[in-house]
């Protein structure tokens, strides 16, 4: 049996031109970076075109990957220029205002869905309301809740120093809080919105998304 090959090895060689290597990488992340995009655009054609530009990323890209990173975190660099190109693409007539740190997905898009359907309303409450935070809370939060990632692993994984990324974590929950108590507050039972509740419903979600 041939020995199982780093992430490392399977970039550089599939940036050398070996296809199976791509493959195997691709394979390897399919799954998380179709995550990534989710929630985050308009609908699955949406999603497949963009983490297809994702992977291309990785070889078009090659001269950007010297080793000095994960490629975990080289794989989510280039999954949020993606986005951020998107966005800004789909969105010409916004294009000079957008700031991430500010826009939502749900308020350049209003009409627009997730492709996550969630089988329980405070499931479905959370991810919606990931929609209605900026972009740059809604990704530190999506890769927290949807991968289990620490904030140790975030800040690795997005080229972050911990304590910047802790701080996105502080800020962005408060705000998933706000917006999923005005989205609960016909329920007939609302419940109040702890971080362990959230916590809960993230675990409920990936289990009923099979993520886990």
């Amino acid at each position: 049996m041939a020995p199982v090959r780093s992430d490392g090895e399977l970039l550089l060689a599939w940036q050398g031109g070996d296809r199976e290597a791509g493959n195997q990488l691709v394979d390897r992340y399919f799954d998380a970076i179709t995550r990534f995009f989710r929630n985050k655009v308009c609908g699955d054609d949406d999603v497949a075109e963009l983490v297809s530009q994702t992977f291309l990323g990785c070889t078009s890209g090659k001269d950007r990957f010297r080793g000095d990173a994960s490629v975990r975190q080289y794989l989510y660099s280039i999954a949020q220029n993606v986005l951020r190109k998107y966005i800004r693409g789909r969105y010409k007539r916004h294009s000079e205002l957008l700031d991430f740190a500010t826009v939502c997905v749900q308020e350049l898009a209003p009409a627009s869905l997730s492709s996550i359907v969630a089988h329980k309303r405070e499931a479905q409450s959370l991810v919606q309301a990931l929609r209605e935070i900026p972009v740059e809370d809604q990704v530190v939060l999506e890769l927290m809740y949807f991968e289990g990632l620490s904030g140790s692993e975030l800040a690795g994984v997005l080229g972050l120093p911990e304590g910047t990324v802790r701080g996105r974590l502080a800020r962005g929950k408060q705000r998933l809080r706000e917006r999923i108590a005005v989205l609960l507050a016909s329920a007939p039972q609302r419940p109040t919105v702890t971080p362990e509740l959230l916590d809960a419903w993230a675990v409920e979600l990936r289990r009923q998304q099979g993520w886990q």
